[in-house]
């Protein structure tokens, strides 16, 4: 049985308020509603991993007070599993059909590898009898500006959500896979089962501990350091890749179609410009994980 959380409407105007809407403001179980906040949470709340590369990495909590506070009261950002389960809460309270599936993530240039866990989920919504929606807010530097209407049984549909922002879902005999198109060549981003399976809360939770102790590789855990925040006009990506035995960090400035790289020469400097663009203060150097770690 699927936990059950009660928002109250004080904690729902936090909310509202925090994705810079009136608290006032009336919605409905609707195709408008769930864009407008699909939109805008993306927009006011900002994606960072660096929970992931502390020398005391351990999970947090994901309580929807805890993931509240911290995504629209402190504004510090938070992984995929924070802003996912945010809005599934949010749209559970408004009266949503919504659920849940776990997805495996796809390392950029890897072949699928059936032994990879579960460490990222999206949401299911269904609106009267036949209306499917996919919402991902919390896919790193790949989240989706907007809901995704879906047919399982055509899957011919390529989603344009705006510039540079093009994707598509494609199947085999077990799994669908969501692409993005980049450079003219669609590139897998993660999988997910055929037929597909909702998954409960608890099941949520533990990919989410899992994601910090599970033994393979993880790009996001093991090496890159990243940060985004969406804007009207594109987004803002910020990169570390810890591994490297250069310093090697970068920002990326998407506006519409026309992308921008800025390089940072030291951690301090791209600590200080983070501040800057998110108001959010990184780390200090010495409690991240080193190349040994």
């Amino acid at each position: 049985m699927q936990k059950q959380i009660k928002v109250s409407q004080e904690d729902f105007k936090t909310y509202l308020k925090g994705i810079g809407l009136p608290t006032d403001i009336k919605l409905s179980v609707s195709v408008e509603t769930l864009y407008l906040l699909a939109n805008k949470q993306l927009i006011y709340t900002f994606y960072q991993n660096t929970v992931l590369h502390l020398k005391d990495s351990k999970p947090i909590s994901l309580e929807f007070s805890d993931i509240l506070q911290r995504l629209c009261v402190q504004k510090i950002g938070g992984l995929c599993y924070e802003h996912e389960l945010l809005f599934y809460y949010i749209l559970k309270h408004i009266g949503f059909n919504v659920e849940l599936i776990q997805c495996f993530v796809q390392e950029a240039g890897c072949p699928y590898d059936p032994e990879f866990p579960t460490t990222h989920a999206f949401l299911y919504v269904t609106i009267g009898d036949d209306e499917t929606y996919l919402i991902d807010p919390g896919f790193g530097t790949r989240s989706l500006r907007f809901p995704m209407k879906v047919n399982f049984k055509d899957l011919d549909a390529t989603y344009n959500l705006f510039p540079l922002e093009h994707y598509r879902f494609t199947e085999n005999e077990s799994h669908y896979q969501f692409q993005h198109l980049i450079d003219d060549k669609w590139v897998t981003y993660y999988h997910f089962f055929k037929p597909l399976r909702f998954a409960t809360i608890e099941e949520i939770h533990n990919d989410y501990h899992y994601l910090f102790t599970y033994e393979k590789f993880s790009g996001v855990r093991d090496n890159r350091f990243q940060l985004c925040k969406y804007t009207e006009q594109g987004k803002i990506q910020f990169f570390w890749f810890r591994m490297e035995k250069k310093f090697t960090s970068f920002k990326k400035i998407f506006k519409f179609d026309e992308v921008k790289k800025i390089e940072y020469k030291s951690y301090e400097e791209l600590k200080d410009d983070i501040k800057t663009e998110l108001g959010f203060d990184l780390p200090e150097f010495h409690l991240v994980k080193s190349n040994e770690n």
